[in-house]
């Protein structure tokens, strides 16, 4: 005795026409279109509790910045919190500088003096100088909130900064560029 599976109907021609949200092979970006870190593999880092993304955050900060620390790049920041949302990782920290030149943790708030929100990819632009700061900014990929002036120090510390006096800086820069590579292919 043989079991016959019942057949489906056929789907209406139109619906086969849209792409699957998982192809790439046809897909073509939108110039307002870029890669957003899945929800699904973003769940992770919440389980992470907050003060130990602030405490890896901060010390990775210090030990890359520490050059630019000793010599008073960052002196604008002194009394001055920076919040930083990283949206598709759901990701908040807060940050300024203390009286021993070291970046410390401070409370995120919504107003805070300055806020820099977008997703891990544009900052992933940002930190290889894949893509001009102030292409992501003018095109609202990445949001400034809060003190202009604080904001435009911020931009112009990154836009000035010399790679060559961070630590690691070719090891660095490999990274970050293969990442936005690897984060372009996969999502």
């Amino acid at each position: 005795m043989s079991l016959s599976l019942p057949t489906l109907p056929a789907l209406p021609k139109t619906l086969l026409k849209f792409p699957s949200p998982f192809s790439r092979k046809n897909a073509t970006k939108a110039s307002t279109e870029f890669p957003v870190f899945p929800a699904i593999l973003a769940a992770p880092v919440k389980l992470i509790p907050q003060k130990l993304h602030n405490k890896a955050i901060l010390k990775t900060l210090n030990t890359l910045l520490a050059e630019p620390l000793r010599e008073g790049d960052l002196d604008f920041l002194k009394n001055q919190n920076v919040s930083v949302e990283i949206t598709d990782l759901n990701l908040r920290f807060a940050l300024t500088l203390n009286n021993n030149e070291k970046l410390i943790e401070s409370q995120w708030q919504e107003e805070d003096e300055l806020n820099l929100t977008g997703n891990l990819y544009e900052f992933l632009l940002l930190a290889s100088r894949t893509e001009d700061s102030d292409t992501l900014f003018f095109q609202r990929r990445l949001k400034m909130k809060g003190s202009t002036d604080l904001g435009l120090e911020v931009k112009n510390l990154l836009d000035g900064l010399d790679i060559e006096s961070i630590r690691y800086h070719q090891q660095i820069d490999y990274a970050l560029k293969k990442a936005v590579k690897i984060y372009e292919r996969v999502f």
